[in-house]
C-alpha cells in the first residue's frame, strides 16, 4: 500500500503539471469613454461592473454645428495570466447619420496607462495581478464627422486589445456599442426663416390693401 507522503508528492506533482500546462488567458473586462458637451463630462461603460451609465442606447442630447461634442478621454481595462500577454489595445469608431450606410471605422490608438493598483475611469480599484489599463485623452469631434446635415446620428464604437494569442474585444456580443444624438439647425437659421416668415406676412397684406 501507498504510503500517505507518496500519495501527496504524487497530488502535488499533478497539481505543478497542470499548472505549467494551463492555457495563457488573456481579455478585456473593462471598457469606458468620457463624453463632453461644453459643459459637463460624463462617463459611460461599454462593459464593466461599475455603476457608471452604459454607453449603448445612451441619448447625448440636441447640438447645433457650432456646439461641443467630444470623446475626451477612452480606456480599456486588461488581464493576463498563466503565460498570456497583452501588448496594446485601441477603440474603433464611426458616426453616422441613423439609417443611413455606415462609413468606415476610424482608430484611436491606446497606450499602456497602469499595472494593477489602479482606479480606472468609471471609478473601480483595480487590484488583480496581470490586470491593466490602457487609453487615450486625445479629443475626438463627433460633430465635425456629422457630415449629411441635421438628423439624427449614431456613434457606434468597440474597444480591441492586441495580445499574444487572439486579439480580444468589448463590442457588446459582436453588435458594438450604439447612442445618439441629434443635430439640429444654427440659431441664426431660425432667425433667417422667421425673418422670411415675417416678409411673406407683410407683402400678403399689402397685396391685400391693394
Amino acid at each position: 500500500m501507498k504510503s500517505k507522503t507518496l500519495n501527496i508528492v504524487l497530488a502535488l506533482g499533478a497539481l505543478l503539471s497542470f499548472a505549467a500546462t494551463a492555457p495563457a488567458e488573456t481579455g478585456i473586462f473593462g471598457s469606458y469613454v468620457e463624453i463632453w458637451n461644453g459643459a459637463t463630462s460624463t462617463i459611460y461603460k461599454g462593459e464593466n461592473y461599475s455603476s457608471v451609465a452604459d454607453f449603448q442606447g445612451a441619448t447625448l442630447g440636441a447640438y447645433n454645428i457650432s456646439d461641443t461634442l467630444l470623446i475626451g478621454n477612452s480606456q480599456i481595462d486588461t488581464y493576463k495570466n498563466s503565460g498570456g500577454d497583452v501588448f496594446g489595445g485601441e477603440m474603433q469608431y464611426r458616426v453616422y447619420k441613423t439609417g443611413n450606410t455606415p462609413g468606415t471605422f476610424n482608430t484611436q490608438p491606446f497606450s499602456f496607462q497602469s499595472n494593477s493598483t489602479f482606479t480606472d475611469l468609471g471609478g473601480m480599484t483595480v487590484t488583480g495581478t496581470g490586470d491593466q489599463n490602457w487609453g487615450n485623452t486625445g479629443d475626438i469631434n463627433l460633430l465635425s464627422l456629422a457630415v449629411a446635415g441635421n438628423g439624427e446620428y449614431t456613434i457606434e464604437l468597440f474597444f480591441k486589445a492586441t495580445t499574444n494569442e487572439v486579439d480580444r474585444f468589448s463590442n457588446n456580443g459582436g453588435n458594438n456599442f450604439k447612442s445618439t444624438f441629434n443635430l439640429i439647425p444654427e440659431p441664426s437659421t431660425y432667425a433667417l426663416v422667421a425673418v422670411g416668415l415675417c416678409g411673406l406676412v407683410l407683402l400678403r397684406r399689402r397685396a391685400v390693401r391693394s
